[in-house]
């Protein structure tokens, strides 16, 4: 199921599966998608767990911290403030990537809340890595009348499938990925546009976190590990102490076997139940969240050229419709093609 709270005055959008009742296990995605990535992860804990997968702040429809340069430390108290609306008073995390290091920002400023952590690739930066991600990583296309900014955003979404980071084609930086299919390459379009240039901020708050802080001091079972194809598996023996808490994996290549030892983990240390299954959720603020437009005529392909086709269907129905030139003027401005792109693909993907 779907669900929207407010918190802190802003619009959190939810997903939630598994066992009403159940220890309650938050799922925290990496950026710059939605909890729709971690499907996989929600399948393989739902039979033991309330299940619950939050879009980030400024990411997938949830919306921004109002922050001008927010840090770990203002996802984790935006995550617990979340915990309060949903009447969970303890719950265990999962968190991959960002969602990593928010996790475990939390744990540190409240661990009588968090049972215990999983973290999938938990990133300990060098100082100049760290520069260098901030400075060059996050890139927003403004969009262009003529829709090439589209191709960009695609070819930039592909070429983070082959180098880590993508802005370094480097043999040393190239990813032993396989291929990734269609369909999950359009969720994460579907999740760019949508957050569009609000995803800068979740990734610098990752960035700017030094790593070393947390695994050194938690008092909260992690089990710490990433797999081998992962490009932060090979973060893991920069940890330069590790408390008792911690539990340092290296999962290979069984995708399997990490989930169930994930699964293991946090049924070992569980968290509460909520007070309540179903708080309230707003109908009118989970529908402004998005609008998707069905539209026929058109199908993803390998290489983007989709978006182009796309862009230039609706312009030239918009030119052919307008009744008046104030009208063509405002249908043709590039944010606003832009939002029916976006409302197209989501309604392909879903939300």
């Amino acid at each position: 199921m779907r669900g929207a709270v407010c918190v802190n005055g802003a619009a959190v959008h939810y997903r939630r599966a598994g066992e009403p009742g159940a220890p309650v296990v938050i799922l925290l995605h990496g950026s710059p998608e939605s909890a729709s990535a971690l499907y996989g992860v929600a399948g393989a804990l739902a039979d033991r767990f309330d299940v619950i997968g939050l879009d980030t702040p400024g990411n997938g429809l949830s919306a921004p911290l109002d922050l001008p340069d927010p840090d770990a430390d203002d996802y984790a108290r935006s995550l617990l403030a979340f915990m309060d609306v949903m009447g969970i008073e303890r719950a265990g995390l999962y968190g991959f990537h960002t969602g990593a290091g928010t996790a475990m920002s939390a744990a540190l400023l409240a661990p009588e809340r968090i049972a215990a952590l999983a973290l999938d690739g938990y990133a300990v930066w060098t100082p100049q890595e760290r520069a260098d991600l901030l400075a060059r990583y996050c890139v927003v296309h403004a969009p262009v009348w003529d829709g090439t900014h589209l191709a960009r955003i695609w070819l930039r979404l592909e070429e983070q499938l082959i180098f880590f980071p993508w802005n370094t084609p480097r043999l040393d930086a190239r990813m032993n990925l396989a291929l990734t299919p269609l369909a999950v390459r359009l969720r994460r379009l579907r999740d760019w546009l949508t957050a569009w240039e609000s995803y800068p901020a979740p990734y610098r708050a990752a960035f700017k976190r030094d790593g070393h802080i947390g695994p050194d001091r938690t008092r909260v079972p992690t089990l710490l590990g990433a797999m081998a194809r992962d490009p932060l598996s090979t973060h893991l023996p920069r940890l330069s102490a590790t408390s008792k808490a911690v539990q340092v994996a290296r999962w290979g290549e069984d995708r399997e076997g990490a989930l169930s030892e994930i699964a293991s983990h946090l049924a070992a240390h569980p968290g509460a139940a909520a007070t309540t299954t179903k708080p309230e959720t707003d109908p009118e603020l989970l529908a402004s969240l998005a609008r998707p437009a069905s539209r026929l005529g058109w199908s993803p392909d390998e290489h983007g050229g989709f978006l182009l086709k796309l862009w230039r269907d609706l312009r030239l129905e918009i030119i052919a419709a307008a009744p008046g030139q104030t009208a063509l003027d405002a249908a043709l401005d590039p944010l606003t093609l832009q939002a029916r792109v976006t409302a197209a693909i989501q309604a392909e993907t879903g939300l």
